[in-house]
């Protein structure tokens, strides 16, 4: 259709290119899709007219995956060639975040009107700037994918906080455990949910490296982020400039836990991956706890930010999560590294890279 925008995808791994899952799953529907290029199949306003991966293997896997559902899709294994030829409307950046900050330079440069960058946003905060002077240059909207600003209970408890449901925020508090408890990978989603929920900027950051992990820092190794052996688990004080403080504690020999506790001046939200509670004080000061009923979505998680970034296109606005804020995650990690390599010392911001 010509008036669906014209979506590419760098990058071919998992979260890249895997085909959407199948059939209802009790309580909850149909699932939402959980690629990029699911996503754009999924969402209405959208078409995939090309893909690209260094790795020949990953293009006949896509290849393989998708041949039957988008037979004219375009390969490469260039992403300058893909810009040159195919008139994106939006790119999707999926590859290590070592290489993030050229091809989402390359792809402002290019005229495409939005793009939808994989998490961390990049690898230093050198990177993360080249980012924003680019998209800013071209004056397009971008958006990070810290899933959680696009998925139930987490969008809900947002809102509440924002509504003053709990008062003025005072604490945050979060739990996040098992293999995957790891500072830039899944750590990215939560600082960002920290940092949403906190409702200030970072101001100073204190950090413990995990056993193994004492001499990691004070840089990231930016190896893509795939191995837990190679990317630490940190425990990390974070304060902001409104007063809140945060305690963030992750551990990979721990559950597989990932939820937060929100302490305002008149009640506590706690939102876990399967639902949030609101407490709050009646009249006798007693603390009553409610569920925070589902809310109904026809998008979610990469399908949602798709839809955002479309309506950002469209409408203008300010991003949910755009690079302002996966910068300011960046910051934090990149802090708390240094702190901990430093023999755990306050860290103010903002930071220098190293």
């Amino acid at each position: 259709m010509s008036d669906q925008f014209r979506a590419g995808v760098v990058g071919l791994t998992g979260i890249g290119q895997r085909p959407a899952a199948t059939g209802a799953q009790s309580g909850w529907g149909t699932a939402m899709p959980h690629s990029h290029v699911s996503a754009y199949h999924h969402v209405a306003d959208t078409e995939v007219v090309a893909v690209c991966d260094l790795d020949e293997g990953a293009i006949a896997n896509f290849n393989a995956d998708w041949n039957d559902t988008l037979p004219e899709v375009n390969t490469y294994t260039s992403h300058v060639e893909m810009l040159e030829k195919e008139n994106l409307d939006i790119l999707s950046v999926v590859t290590g975040d070592n290489v993030h900050a050229q091809i989402c330079i390359d792809g402002a440069e290019a005229g495409v009107k939005g793009i939808l960058c994989e998490k961390p946003i990049a690898s230093s905060l050198a990177d993360a700037d080249r980012i924003i002077e680019a998209v800013n240059k071209a004056g397009i909207p971008l958006l990070v994918d810290h899933t959680r600003r696009w998925m139930y209970p987490w969008v809900q408890a947002g809102k509440l906080i924002e509504d003053g449901a709990i008062g003025e925020v005072k604490r945050v508090v979060a739990n996040q455990g098992g293999p995957r408890a790891m500072l830039f990978r899944n750590g990215t989603h939560m600082c960002d949910t920290i940092n949403w929920y906190a409702q200030g900027n970072p101001a100073a950051v204190y950090a413990v490296n995990e056993i193994n992990f004492e001499d990691y820092g004070p840089r990231y190794a930016s190896d893509g982020g795939h191995d837990p052996d190679t990317d630490p688990a940190v425990s990390i004080l974070i304060e902001y400039d409104n007063d809140v403080r945060a305690f963030w504690n992750m551990c990979k020999p721990m559950p597989n836990v990932f939820d937060v506790d929100v302490f305002g001046s008149d009640g506590i939200l706690r939102v876990t991956q399967e639902r949030a509670t609101l407490t709050t004080q009646n009249e006798s000061r007693v603390l009553v706890t409610s569920d925070i009923p589902h809310a109904q979505y026809t998008q979610g998680h990469i399908a949602g930010a798709v839809v955002e970034l479309i309506d950002l296109i469209n409408n203008g606005g300010t991003p949910s999560c755009g690079p302002k804020e996966a910068r300011q995650v960046m910051e934090i990690l990149l802090g708390a590294l240094q702190s901990s390599a430093g023999g755990n010392v306050r860290v103010t911001m903002p930071i220098v890279d190293m």
